[in-house]
């Protein structure tokens, strides 16, 4: 007997049941998950992940390190993404004497600074630089902090305040998972263009009370492409690559599955969806929607 998702849906609030149903549009593009039962148990699982993740005191981080490329005196791009203990990467950088200048969307930047001020105390103003991510001056500002010695960190697969000026950005589509997502090609390009070296690192999900491993997922120090189109395409494509290998393991600790349809439009190919588990319904607003998973697109019912 089929999962109904009219039953399901009973279970849960109607903000809640509107988060489920595009966490689930999600999943389905890029994990091929169509089974509703296992898309909710994911789902718990990530809610109660970012919980756990997000309670973690990042003042008392425990850190195994994994990384051999990374000079303290050498400024360069350190990437990462918004999954398993995530907050612990700045962390490790910080704790280590690392300067870092971080580019922040503007709504967000009292909450960052507050969370470095606790982590570092008085002297985070000489550690940490926040810079507003909206800046049209971001790439000389970057350039500057840099010669001044100091890595710039950022994440990847953007955050929720990335959301906001998505669907005026200029993006590029790379096969991911089981299907596609757009990916901004903007931090890359300023690498190619000052010609500094990158390292993408991640905070591997760890047992209780074990100490949290922060390990290379990809390094980049040789420039031999012709052209900042050619080397940001390519370099993309490699880092997503080995980010799958990561998340496959642990699909419950990445984020970004709760804001991929704002951020990166997930797709998938046609012929994997059935109607059966393609079309779901949610209230918005008293007004109930019918939505169409593999498009993102929802029609008012009469």
């Amino acid at each position: 007997m089929q999962f109904n998702w009219k039953a399901a849906m009973n279970g849960y609030t109607q903000k809640d049941w509107r988060d489920f149903v595009f966490f689930s549009a999600n999943v389905q593009h890029l994990l091929g998950i169509h089974q509703l039962d296992i898309q909710q148990n994911l789902h718990r699982a990530a809610i109660n992940f970012s919980r756990r993740q997000a309670e973690t005191d990042a003042t008392k981080f425990q850190f195994e390190s994994k990384t051999y490329w990374i000079s303290p005196e050498r400024a360069q791009f350190i990437l990462s993404f918004h999954f398993g203990y995530y907050r612990a990467v700045p962390a490790f950088l910080v704790q280590r004497g690392y300067k870092l200048c971080i580019p922040v969307a503007k709504e967000v930047m009292l909450q960052q600074s507050q969370h470095y001020a606790a982590l570092l105390g008085d002297r985070w103003q000489k550690q940490v630089i926040l810079l507003e991510a909206e800046d049209p001056y971001l790439f000389f500002k970057l350039r500057q902090q840099m010669d001044l010695g100091y890595h710039i960190f950022c994440y990847l697969d953007g955050g929720v305040s990335a959301a906001k000026d998505f669907r005026t950005q200029k993006l590029s589509e790379i096969p991911f998972l089981n299907g596609s997502i757009k990916i901004k090609h903007g931090i890359l390009h300023m690498a190619f263009l000052l010609q500094k070296n990158i390292t993408v690192l991640i905070a591997k999900v760890a047992a209780e009370n074990e100490p949290i491993v922060i390990c290379e997922l990809s390094h980049w120090f040789e420039n031999w492409f012709p052209s900042a189109m050619q080397f940001t395409d390519y370099f993309s494509r490699i880092i997503y690559e080995d980010f799958e290998e990561a998340l496959l393991e642990y699909p419950e600790a990445w984020e970004a599955w709760f804001y991929l349809h704002k951020t990166m439009l997930p797709s998938s190919n046609e012929a994997n969806w059935s109607a059966t588990n393609r079309i779901i319904s949610f209230r918005n607003k008293e007004k109930q929607l019918l939505f169409d998973k593999f498009t993102y697109l929802s029609y008012l019912l009469p």
